[in-house]
């Protein structure tokens, strides 16, 4: 097991993680955090094996996952000009600076610079609700609850025949978190 220095999110924060294999830097994992399952950025090693880690590495990232990475980002990307255009014209002085978006599709971090006031505040609020409306698909909500088909990402599950196993699959996701309550629990049933 190793530590690794990672860069999570739009303002690159820096945590120290925990993995259960190898990685090289500027590789992309997926990472559980505080927020959920992120994506992030291996920087370096940590040579320290006292330092207190947030973050686990699950894997680096698939094709699959880069592919829904970029569907996230352009929903994500429409939600940030969404939400500027509707502060501008409300009259806000509340400056969006950046979104973060969480791997699960169900969670937006907005950024602001100073004070957030009412008006802000109702503008995200809706954006978000929106934004999570469309990315919250039946197809990619089931992926996330239930992976790949019957026991899937368990002992007992016989693999979804992608050739590579959980690895390989699209919905790998689902299977790494399955035992992760509180993620869980975020998944909207449909």
């Amino acid at each position: 097991m190793g530590l690794y220095f990672v860069r999570i999110g739009s303002l690159g924060d820096l945590f120290v993680a925990q993995a259960d294999a190898a990685f090289c830097r500027n590789d992309r994992v997926i990472a559980r955090t505080y927020r959920g399952i992120e994506l992030a950025q291996i920087v370096s090693p940590c040579r320290s094996r006292e330092a207190a880690t947030t973050v686990q590495i699950l894997r680096k990232t698939t094709h699959q996952d880069e592919l829904l990475l970029r569907r996230l980002e352009r929903h994500k990307r429409d939600a940030v000009e969404a939400c500027q255009a509707a502060l501008a014209e409300a009259g806000s002085s509340a400056v969006l600076l950046e979104v973060d978006q969480v791997f699960d599709g169900e969670t937006l971090v907005m950024h602001f610079l100073g004070n957030v006031d009412p008006v802000a505040e109702r503008i995200t609020r809706d954006v978000t609700e929106r934004y999570e409306s469309i990315v919250r698909t039946k197809h990619f909500a089931k992926l996330l609850r239930d992976g790949c088909g019957p026991d899937c990402g368990t002992e007992n599950g016989s693999g979804c025949g992608t050739g590579g196993g959980c690895e390989g699959c699209a919905s790998a996701v689902g299977c790494l978190v399955k035992s992760a309550t509180p993620y869980q629990d975020r998944v909207n049933e449909f």
